[in-house]
């Protein structure tokens, strides 16, 4: 009787059908390992190149603000040259109406 009940239990191929659940289980479980272990590494790729992606634009903000900051120190000492000029150039003008001034009465 056990004889027979061994061979209901195999299949054509000679795979016994508890073998085979066995293999199916084992099977799973190793591709839900290997799922978990694929996830596990895309998410810290992910988070790998997310830091780096932010330490980029962490310097990238810093050296946008040095650039506008000496935009400013610029565009300022661009209107003391140019209110310097301008009070230089009416001065000079008014000294050489006046030397004019002087040479005429003479």
């Amino acid at each position: 009787m056990g004889y027979a009940l061994k061979e209901t239990n195999t299949a054509k191929n000679g795979v016994s059908k508890q073998a085979f659940e066995k293999a199916y289980i084992d099977l799973t479980d190793r591709m839900r390992l290997i799922d978990q272990k694929l996830a596990t590494k895309a998410d810290e790729v992910v988070l790998t190149l997310t830091l780096s992606h932010r330490q980029e634009i962490e310097e990238l903000q810093t050296e946008v603000l040095k650039l506008h900051e000496e935009l400013k120190k610029l565009k300022s000492k661009k209107e003391v040259h140019k209110a310097e000029t301008y009070y230089a150039v009416k001065t000079s003008l008014f000294r050489g109406l006046f030397k004019r001034m002087q040479l005429s009465r003479k």
